[in-house]
């Protein structure tokens, strides 16, 4: 490859031939689930038709369906080696048409064979001391110009050789294949299967462990054209990675929901039991928030995070968290995983939020969000002895995701210093605390606790934002937030909780005198009693959201997120 045909090249032609491999294979997709629903499934389940002869036909339809899908992986790849083969030629050509440009704009010239020539200067009238200094800038100037143009041109000479090489394997597995010889086909998928890794690795992306304002960094150094296309091509991996912008993060995921709700339903089509009744959920949790992404709403929505790993993640926001002054994070606890619940009831409660604080508090900006990038413990059956509710390793495992998350907000926040409120609802609330705890505590200004059952420290001084930002609600017959302390449990047994004992089963009781901070009003919720609490049926635990329900609940976060604590109706605390 010579310097003109790197500065000339086209690489998003080779970009978009990857998408069209992609595309290509989401067609052998599409006829081999038609394959199987209507000709294989059919003789195999169904026993349509027996005998020998009916054994070697459902023999022979599902060594086709294999074949099939081996194509469909095969295309993948190819779409995958295509795009990372484009993307790092991006890379390059951005770097070498940035060098050129900069000799250029200081009048240096720039061979086709990389040399540059300094500018020609009259010395006429100057000492030769300074003739001679001059020159060995020049000098000094050519040369990086030089090595800058010589470390583009060498990086894309390699990315053409490697991916070339990359692309050959696939070319003889054609040739392999088309002679029956599918021997070789995970040596070809497993070159392939750390290209994605690689790629962006390459690129310069910071791994796993570096803190968000590196990916900051690194993400602003790219050009937009670069940035596009990675967000294209590796929406999964950039839409859930703390320090990149929430636009770009929400174009990814938004990109990214289709391929995942795909890939859930076609998982779920073959799944029984206890796996099949957790991608329905999955399912209808992506399809809920598909629906949230579709309404118009006065403060815009931008999906932040999708997965589905665990019990599923999401983060969804309304409102900018990079524009707008104040940033609401609310982390929600027991039961909570991406379902239709979860789209509806606690997308609803960070709207909730929006449009009381926006709306009581115009002056300032305010996005709210929740967060659901953690495991909360799921309350099926309750008993004291077994559930992950009465354990904080789920509050532990989120903790540090949390904080993440809450300093990527900073680090790409515009002014880079919003006031951020970290609001802890039930489990969440245990999460928050355990953040707090962290090295460098939680990037939170404020923190909100409501419906808790502890936090896992003994006062609000120890949250780390100081007594005077802590602010709690609890609802009289909220159950949770009268769950017992555990030497309470060893001594009295497991739904007694001393009188006047001050504890929780994860610490100080928030809502008690002894825990400190400010303790605002909220209705008392309706009382369900032990068997509320035995059955999960505990309506008070669900209302500190709710404009109608919660009395001035809603109203008191609201004034606390946007930073008007003083403002809140105050309750006596136990």
């Amino acid at each position: 490859m010579l310097l003109p045909e790197l500065r000339d090249a086209e690489p998003l032609l080779m970009t978009g031939a990857g998408d069209s491999w992609a595309a290509l294979a989401d067609k052998i997709t599409t006829r081999a689930g038609e394959f199987g629903t209507y000709l294989h499934r059919p003789l195999v389940k169904e026993q349509v038709w027996g005998g020998l002869t009916a054994e070697t036909a459902a023999e022979r339809l599902g060594r086709i369906r294999w074949y099939m899908d081996i194509a469909k992986t095969e295309l993948d790849s190819v779409c995958t080696v295509l795009r990372a083969c484009g993307e790092e030629l991006l890379k390059q050509q951005d770097l070498l048409k940035t060098a050129l440009a900069d000799a250029s704009g200081a009048g240096y010239k720039v061979a086709d064979d990389g040399s540059v020539t300094a500018p020609t200067v009259d010395t006429a009238h100057m000492a030769p001391g300074d003739v001679g200094m001059m020159h060995r800038d020049q000098a000094a100037r050519a040369q990086e110009y030089a090595d800058r143009i010589a470390e583009a041109w060498h990086g894309a000479q390699a990315a053409d050789k490697d991916y070339a090489a990359k692309i050959k394997l696939f070319t003889d597995a054609a040739n392999r294949c088309a002679k029956g010889d599918w021997s070789h086909l995970a040596i070809e998928l497993a070159t392939v299967g750390s290209i994605e890794n690689e790629v962006l690795t390459h690129l310069g992306m910071p791994d796993a462990k570096a803190p968000a304002d590196a990916v900051q960094s690194w993400w602003a150094s790219l050009s937009p054209t670069l940035r596009a296309e990675l967000i294209e091509d590796y929406p999964q991996v950039l839409g859930n990675r703390d320090g990149i912008p929430a636009v770009d993060r929400d174009r990814a995921n938004r990109l990214y929901l289709p391929t995942l709700l795909d890939s859930l339903e076609t998982r779920y089509t073959a799944a029984s039991g206890d796996e099949a009744a957790a991608l329905k959920d999955k399912i209808e949790g992506v399809k809920g928030i598909q629906k949230q992404l579709s309404l118009d709403r006065a403060y815009p929505l931008y999906l932040l995070g999708l997965g589905d790993e665990g019990n599923g993640r999401a983060i969804v926001s309304f409102g900018n968290p990079d524009t707008s002054q104040n940033v609401s994070a609310y982390v929600p606890g027991l039961n909570t995983k991406l379902s239709g619940h979860f789209a509806s009831a606690d997308v609803e409660r960070a709207w909730n939020v929006a449009r009381v604080a926006n709306g009581n508090y115009p002056g300032a900006s305010t996005a709210s969000l929740v967060w659901l990038g953690y495991d909360a413990p799921q309350l099926d059956g309750f008993t004291w002895s077994s559930t992950d509710v009465m354990r904080a390793d789920d509050a532990k495992a989120g903790a540090s995701a949390y904080n993440g998350f809450l300093n990527g907000i900073h680090a790409t926040h515009e002014s880079g210093s919003p006031h951020v409120t970290a609001v802890g609802h039930s489990y969440g609330s245990l999460t928050v605390g355990q953040a707090t705890q962290l090295p460098g505590g939680i990037p939170a200004d404020d923190v909100v606790l409501v419906g808790s059952p502890g936090t896992g420290v003994d006062h609000a001084r120890d949250l780390g934002v100081g007594a005077d930002h802590v602010y709690v609600g609890a609802a009289k017959n909220d159950q949770v937030t009268h769950l017992p302390s555990q030497e309470d449990v060893m001594f009295s047994g497991p739904l007694n909780k001393e009188a006047g004992s001050g504890s929780n089963w994860f610490g100080t009781d928030p809502a008690g005198r002894d825990f400190g901070g400010h303790h605002f009003s909220v209705a008392d919720g309706r009382d369900t009693g032990i068997v509320g609490l035995v059955t999960g049926n505990i309506p008070a635990h669900s209302l500190y959201f709710s404009d109608t329900e919660g009395g001035d609940s809603l109203y008191n976060i609201a004034s606390v997120v946007t930073g008007h604590g003083n403002a809140i109706t105050t309750t006596e605390p136990r």
